[in-house]
């Protein structure tokens, strides 16, 4: 039951991290640049920000890139792009060719952040601090990308690296140190106490096999997250096809580079969520969204994304399920619990005892499940075995989905199909979730030609 209070959440965003904000406005809308939501803008040309090509011009990059866009309301204007090349091409490609929705997306919520944290005696510098924590672990494929991404879409870098810090720094357990002037205690909150969070996080099922109706591989990652803040309203499909590596596909938001839920051409699927473990997270790590990255760069089975998981140097208490190719062909799922220090897996038909509810729960033979109401998903899954679809699945999404559902991705890696949802507004009314919005659908194998 992996859960988050709102009181968590005015926390989180004191020290800079992506939550609650129900009181602000959008700052493009009605703020403006000013005052303590202004937030530096670019000063250089292009030609100063050291830009590489290869001797090729800004037009034969962009040229190997494209932008699909619905134009729709109904998926939220949600957009596709298409990247090829270097690192760093592929980052100058999405932001020159979105670079308004990242303007908007990133200086909105960096503005927020920045106004609430100054509103907590906290100075930006602070962020700097955090990305230079976390620096040495990002792959300098990632790092590239970003420089890229600030350079096309003509942001300055630093922005982009504060932004990047967000989603591990609202992990961890030790964020309170950043707040000035007061003392950080180490000790966890004691149990039932206004301290202990109620963590609201994600959820995520894989099934296959005698499962579902088809026999066919299915993978729902639900993101619970704060939907006051806004970055539903610029959903992006970023598709990369890199010179050195496996083509993917990342389901995020304008201006993020990193990867909260993907796929790629190995036909391998990969999700996330929280878990709430204090005792063993350091900032001093790979954070999650750029170890993800790697996986779907690198991990061609689901044993491959294991190893390079455990080979990594971790930050935070993550549950993480893959899904998709393996080396034994009955192994269609795994889910892993994992720390700095712990590396837990589970496979499908084994009990998963929950630290959030102090429950544990009988594993189901061919499917993997975890999340904010493990015992409501296990019963789901249950109920309709054997016969499970995506009809279903797009029902267990309602059934797993909490109040700050932002996004829901359900995944058929082995036909390289997705179903994408955003969350239509702000609020947090049960009709605007993600879950109760029309499923756009992506077809990530013709995308690359498979």
């Amino acid at each position: 039951m992996i859960r988050l209070t709102i009181k968590t959440y005015i926390m989180l965003l004191a020290v800079f991290v992506l939550t609650g904000c129900s009181n602000f406005p959008n700052r493009y809308d009605i703020m403006g640049r000013i005052g303590s939501w202004s937030v530096p803008e670019n000063e250089l040309t292009l030609e100063q920000r050291t830009v590489f090509f290869n001797h090729r011009s800004v037009e034969e990059v962009l040229a190997k890139a494209q932008i699909i866009e619905t134009k729709d309301p109904a998926y939220n204007h949600i957009k596709v792009i298409v990247m090829q090349g270097t690192p760093y091409e592929m980052g100058f490609q999405n932001g020159r060719l979105n670079k308004e929705d990242i303007h908007k997306n990133v200086y909105h919520i960096i503005g927020i952040v920045k106004a609430y944290a100054n509103s907590k005696g906290v100075h930006e510098d602070a962020m700097d601090e955090v990305y230079d924590l976390i620096a040495p672990f990002i792959p300098i494929e990632d790092k590239e990308e970003m420089r890229g991404l600030a350079h096309g879409a003509e942001i300055p870098l630093r922005i982009i690296h504060w932004l990047h810090t967000i989603p591990e720094l609202s992990e961890y357990a030790g964020k309170k140190q950043f707040l000035r002037g007061k003392k950080y205690k180490t000790e966890p909150p004691e149990k039932g106490s206004l301290a202990d969070p109620d963590l609201e996080t994600c959820s995520g099922v894989i099934a296959f096999g005698a499962a579902t109706r088809d026999g066919d591989l299915y993978h729902l990652r639900v993101l619970d997250w704060i939907r006051e803040l806004g970055a539903q309203r610029y959903p992006v499909i970023h598709v990369y096809q890199p010179d050195n590596g496996h083509a993917f596909a990342s389901f995020s938001y304008a201006g993020f580079t990193g990867c909260i839920t993907g796929m790629n051409e190995n036909h391998m699927a990969f999700g996330e969520m929280g878990y709430g473990n204090r005792n063993f997270e350091t900032l001093e790590g790979i954070p999650f969204v750029f170890l993800f990255k790697k996986l779907l760069r690198e991990a061609d089975s689901i044993q491959a994304a294991m190893k390079i998981v455990k080979d990594s140097q971790r930050t935070c208490s993550y549950v993480y399920q893959f899904s998709g190719a393996g080396e034994d062909p009955d192994v269609k799922g795994k889910m892993l619990v994992s720390d700095y220090q712990r590396f837990e897996t589970l496979a499908d038909n084994r009990e998963f005892c929950d630290e959030g509810d102090d429950k544990c729960y009988e594993g189901i033979n061919d499917v993997i499940f975890a999340g904010h109401s493990t015992g409501k998903l296990r019963e789901f899954m249950i109920k309709h075995y054997g016969e499970h679809d995506l009809e279903t699945f797009k029902e267990l999404a309602k059934v797993a989905a909490m109040k700050g559902n932002v996004q829901d991705v359900i995944m058929k890696p082995e036909t390289l199909e997705a179903w994408m949802v955003n969350a239509s507004n702000t609020s947090k009314d049960e009709d605007g979730k993600a879950c109760n919005q029309k499923w756009y659908y992506f077809n990530f194998g013709e995308m690359i030609g498979l």
